[in-house]
């Protein structure tokens, strides 16, 4: 029950703030002061993030309180940040079951 109610207030959150750090991983500041941490090198091989990453744009992200951005239109929104972290759980739980 805790899951759900924690879900539906990051879904109700906003992006404060994003940052770079190493490689493929971003930290993502909502405004109820949870952090996030994105890890995408899931993603990085897609064109779109493959292009970023060529330009050098991939570590400039920045946010409109509702989706990660960069350059060129490419984005994430946090209800995507949250499903992507939802399927990394689940993901890791089946892997320790």
């Amino acid at each position: 029950m805790e899951m759900v109610s924690e879900q539906t207030s990051m879904e109700q959150s906003r992006i404060v703030r994003v940052e770079a750090f190493d490689g493929d991983t971003f930290g993502i500041t909502l405004e109820s002061g949870h952090t996030v941490l994105l890890e995408l090198e899931h993603r990085i091989k897609e064109p779109a993030f493959a292009a970023l990453i060529e330009s050098g744009d991939f570590c400039k992200p920045y946010n409109d309180g509702k989706a990660i951005c960069w350059p060129g239109g490419v984005s994430i929104t946090l209800e995507e940040i949250l499903e992507m972290l939802l399927s990394h759980g689940n993901r890791a739980q089946n892997q320790n079951n």
